[in-house]
């Protein structure tokens, strides 16, 4: 409490200017070096830090490190957006579910109405085994295990015991 008393005083003999670059108050005798510092700090952006390359420097991973960031601005392209694709497909759902509630309703069956038409995805791959539809990356996994029997490598021989 003695401290600020001190300092309130200090502030009323001498008074308090401004600091142009960050609007902070400072006495007048404090205020001149505050703008020289702050007008060296101010010009000058700082790079972000990144700890986990301070980390590898002088180690085996520094080099890894820098193999990996040559392969990152190779990236995915963009995929097409079909989003009014899904909004047509899902109000077709919603209409087609409306019509079967109506026919439940007036005592008829689930099968009477007709089947909504196979919804076509630009993005999905078709197997050319099973003609089934996946994604790109599901694709890439599900093709080599449904190749037919007879394409396929035999499989290894089990012993008896």
């Amino acid at each position: 409490e003695v401290l600020y008393m001190q300092a309130a005083s200090a502030v009323e003999q001498q008074g308090l200017g401004q600091c142009s670059f960050c609007r902070r108050k400072f006495l007048h005798t404090r205020l001149e070096k505050h703008t020289s510092i702050c007008s060296k700090s101010q010009g000058s952006k700082r790079k972000v830090f990144d700890s986990s390359r301070a980390r590898a420097r002088g180690t085996d991973l520094e080099k890894y490190q820098q193999w990996k960031s040559s392969e990152r601005p190779q990236s995915k392209p963009p995929r097409g957006n079909n989003s009014r694709q899904k909004h047509e497909v899902f109000i077709q759902t919603l209409r087609q579910d409306c019509q079967v509630q109506q026919i439940l309703s007036k005592g008829g069956k689930v099968s009477d109405p007709s089947p909504l038409p196979p919804i076509e995805n630009p993005d999905y791959i078709t197997c050319p085994y099973c003609r089934c539809q996946f994604a790109p990356q599901a694709a890439q996994r599900h093709i080599p295990k449904c190749n037919p029997p007879e394409n396929r490598a035999p499989a290894p021989l089990q012993r008896r015991r």
